[in-house]
C-alpha cells in the first residue's frame, strides 16, 4: 500500500469511528430533546460548550506539547496532566448539586482531559484510528448509561441523566492512575509558552463554541438547541481533517513541520470538498424531511465552514509542529474577538442563520492566513525551530 493510501486509510478509519460516536451522540441529543424538552437540551448544550472552553484552556498546552516533545519529558507532563484533570473533576463534582450547568461542565471538561491524556500516546504514534475507536467505545457507554437515566428513572431530570452520562469517565480516570505512579509529575516549564498555548486554546474554544453560548444568550435556549444541532454535525464532519493530519505526525516531527512532510495540499483540498459536500447533504436531508427547517438551513450554510475547517486542521497541525505558536495565537484571538463582536450584532435580527454565515466567513479568512503562513514566503526549512532540549 502506498504511503498516501496508508495515511488516508488510517484517517478514514479514525473518521469512521468518530462518526459512529457522533451518530450515537445525535441519538443521545434526540433522546434528551424527546425525554426532557428542547429547553433542557439547551441547558445541556450550554454546559457542554462551557466544558469545551474550560478543557481547552486547561489542557491545550499539555496537548500541543505532547505532539512535539521527547519521550522522557512527555511521560512527566502526562503525569502532571492527570493530576490537574483530577483536581478539575473534583471541583465539578462538588459544584454539580448546586449549580448543575457549571458543575457538569467541570466534570465533562475533566473527563475529556483524562481521556485525551490516555489517547496522547496513540496520537504521538500517528494512530488516530485506534484513539477514535476507544473514543467511540467511551461514547457508547456514556449514552447507554444516560438513556438509563432518561427512561428507567421515574421523573428523570437533566442532572440525573447527565451524571449517569459522565460515569464512564471514572473508568478512564482509573486507567490513567498508572501514568502517575513511579514518575515525577511536571507541568510545562516555560511559563510564556504555557500562557501562549492556553490563550490560543481559550480563544479557539470561544471561536468554535462561543456562538452557541451567544445564540442562547441573545435568542434563547430553544434557538441555541436548534443551532447546536447543526454545529455539532459540522464539527464532527470536519474532524476528518484533524485525523488526516494526525497520521503524518511522526513524519512532521522528524522534518520540524516542513510542509513536504504533510499531505499534499491538493489532497487536503479534496478532503475539504468531501466533508463540505457531506454537510450539505445533511442539511438538504433535514430540509427535505421537514420539521427542522432552521437546523437544515444552518447546516447548508455551514457546509462551506466544514470544508474550510477540514483544510485548516491540516495547516494548523503543521504550524504546531513548526512551533509557530505566536502566529496561531494572533490569528485565533483576532478571529474569536471579531466573530464574537459581529455575532452580538447579527444574532438578534438574523438568529442562527446569521451566526452560521459569520462563522463561515471567519473560517475562510483563517484558511487564507494559515495557507500563507505554511506555503508563502517564510523561514527556510533548515532554519525551522529545532526540537527543544530535554528538561529533567
Amino acid at each position: 500500500m502506498r504511503p498516501a493510501a496508508s495515511h488516508a486509510m488510517r484517517a478514514g478509519l479514525a473518521s469512521a469511528w468518530n462518526y459512529v460516536g457522533r451518530v450515537l451522540g445525535l441519538g443521545w441529543t434526540l433522546a434528551v430533546v424527546h425525554g426532557l424538552g428542547i429547553g433542557s437540551y439547551g441547558q445541556y448544550a450550554v454546559a457542554v460548550s462551557i466544558a469545551a472552553i474550560v478543557n481547552a484552556a486547561v489542557d491545550n498546552a499539555f496537548h500541543v506539547r505532547s505532539l512535539r516533545i521527547d519521550d522522557d519529558r512527555y511521560e512527566r507532563e502526562r503525569a502532571g496532566r492527570v493530576i490537574v484533570a483530577a483536581a478539575l473533576g473534583a471541583i465539578g463534582s462538588v459544584c454539580v448539586t448546586q449549580w448543575f450547568v457549571l458543575g457538569f461542565a467541570g466534570m465533562i471538561a475533566a473527563g475529556e482531559m483524562l481521556f485525551n491524556t490516555w489517547k496522547s500516546r496513540l496520537l504521538r504514534r500517528g494512530r488516530p484510528d485506534v484513539a477514535m475507536r476507544a473514543d467511540a467505545a467511551r461514547q457508547t457507554s456514556s449514552i447507554l448509561l444516560g438513556l438509563v437515566g432518561l427512561y428507567a428513572v421515574p421523573d428523570s431530570t437533566l442532572p440525573v441523566a447527565g451524571t449517569l452520562y459522565a460515569l464512564p469517565y471514572l473508568v478512564v480516570a482509573a486507567l490513567c492512575v498508572r501514568f502517575v505512579t513511579g514518575r515525577r509529575p511536571a507541568l510545562p516549564e516555560r511559563v510564556p509558552e504555557f500562557l501562549l498555548l492556553t490563550s490560543e486554546a481559550l480563544a479557539a474554544a470561544v471561536y468554535t463554541q462561543g456562538d452557541v453560548v451567544l445564540v442562547g444568550w441573545v435568542a434563547g435556549e430553544t434557538a441555541a438547541g436548534y443551532y447546536s444541532l447543526a454545529v455539532v454535525a459540522a464539527l464532527a464532519i470536519s474532524t476528518i481533517g484533524q485525523n488526516y493530519a494526525n497520521t503524518y505526525l511522526e513524519k512532521m516531527r522528524a522534518a520540524a513541520g516542513h510542509h513536504s512532510s504533510g499531505p499534499r495540499f491538493r489532497d487536503t483540498l479534496r478532503a475539504g470538498a468531501l466533508t463540505g459536500l457531506s454537510m450539505a447533504v445533511v442539511g438538504a436531508g433535514l430540509l427535505a424531511w421537514g420539521g427542522a427547517d432552521a437546523t437544515g438551513t444552518i447546516a447548508v450554510v455551514l457546509s462551506v465552514f466544514v470544508a474550510a475547517r477540514t483544510v485548516n486542521f491540516v495547516l494548523v497541525t503543521l504550524l504546531i509542529v513548526q512551533r509557530r505558536d505566536g502566529l496561531r495565537v494572533r490569528a485565533t484571538v483576532t478571529a474569536a474577538v471579531v466573530k464574537s463582536a459581529v455575532l452580538l450584532v447579527v444574532i438578534g435580527p438574523l438568529g442562527g442563520i446569521g451566526a452560521a454565515v459569520v462563522s463561515t466567513i471567519c473560517e475562510l479568512v483563517l484558511v487564507f492566513v494559515y495557507h500563507r503562513a505554511v506555503f508563502g514566503p517564510r523561514t527556510p526549512p533548515h532554519r525551522l525551530p529545532q526540537p527543544e532540549r530535554t528538561y529533567r
